[in-house]
Parts: structure tokens; sequence; C-alpha cells
């Protein structure tokens, strides 16, 4: 039931390697990516898959340095705070969702950028595989990256490992911003465990308006 995927998903930040995704899965969730409804039919907004190969792993590594944060803020070297990368992007599979040539945002791109990054989460859910939504991300910094590509949302999609209670912060040596400065993530969390704004998040009938 597709309430009970909703309701079992994390956002995945940590990966087991030991454990190989079947590709025929990747090819599964591409056909349910293509078989989606878009926004007045518009093709021009389309997936490019970052692989475990070696030329995956390092486009991933660029995807890394122009994703980070501090404090909470995109980009922003004079903040104090240790640098976090985006762990969901060391997945062993990457969706970008966007454009390959570079554009302007607007509603039908966005729309269909968002529309097809749930599709995509739903379809590798279903499938057991676990996924990382990533939205620290500007278009035109991807674009200019040998990625090569206007990337409006990400994904990454493999096996997480177990869950932790919360969310603690854990190293990430993998590519570095700022020399001497701590490198970071979040650990996966239980599903269903509050974190950052979902500690308020009110009772369902109270987010739900019926006229």
């Amino acid at each position: 039931m597709l309430n009970d995927i909703l309701k079992n998903r994390f956002t995945c930040r940590q990966w087991d390697r030991s454990r190989e995704v079947p590709f025929e899965l990747i090819q599964g969730i591409l056909q349910d990516v293509y078989d989606s409804p878009r926004k007045n039919g518009d093709p021009s907004c389309v997936v490019k898959v970052l692989t475990p190969s070696e030329e995956g792993e390092r486009l991933k590594d660029e995807l890394l340095k122009v994703t980070w944060c501090r404090d909470m803020e995109k980009g922003v070297i004079t903040n104090k705070g240790p640098i976090r990368i985006q762990g969901q992007l060391t997945a062993p599979y990457v969706f970008l969702f966007g454009t390959v040539n570079e554009v302007h945002y607007n509603a039908h791109h966005i729309a269909n950028a968002t529309l097809q990054t749930t599709t995509a989460m739903i379809s590798a859910e279903e499938k057991g595989l676990n996924t990382g939504y990533c939205h620290c991300v500007d278009p035109d910094e991807v674009f200019e990256t040998d990625i090569n590509f206007f990337a409006m949302s990400l994904l990454g999609i493999g096996y997480g490992t177990t869950p932790t209670d919360y969310a603690q912060m854990y190293d990430i040596n993998r590519v570095t911003i700022l020399e001497g400065e701590q490198h970071y993530d979040m650990t996966n969390v239980i599903p269903g465990n509050p974190f950052l704004d979902e500690r308020d998040k009110p009772p369902m009938p109270d987010m739900s308006i019926i006229v």
C-alpha cells in the first residue's frame, strides 16, 4: 500500500555498499518516471543518472562540491559552523531531474522536475530500495560543472544502512570544500522520528482544509 511506503520511508544519507543494486530495478524506476504525468505534456524535463561507474563517482564528487551548506545556508563560506556535505548524493545511484540545456526557472520545469522526483522516490521505495531527496542545488552551478546538466532536484537511490534513533553527525571525508574544516552530514533517521521541521507537525486534520 502506498501509505505504508510513505510511513516507512526515511531520508537516507548512509549507504550499504555491500549490497549491489540490480540495474533492472533502476531501469524500472526510469520506466515509471517516463510514464509519469507532465504538466502540459512538456518533454523537456528529463533525468540524468550517475551510476557507480568510475565516471559516475567522479561526477558525484563534483555534485557534492556545489550542493554543500553551512549553518543550514547553501554555500556560505563566511558562516562558522562545520560544512555539511549532502550524503544523499553519495548513493550508488543519483538521479538528477532537469534539462540538458541551461534554462531559466519556469512553472512547467519546476512542476515536472518535482513530479518526476516524487515518482522516482515512490518507485524506488516500492522496489525495496532507500532514497535520499536533496534540493540544496543551484541549477546554474551544476550546469557549469562537468555534469553539464541543469539540475533542479536530486535523489539518491540504493540500499541504506540501519537507521539510528536520532540524527547523529558523522564525518564525510570524500570531498573537501575548505581545508582544515570539519565536513559532516547527518545519519539516517528511524522512520517517523520527529526531525527538524516535523517536530512541530500538527495533526492531519489541522493540515487539511475541507470545504
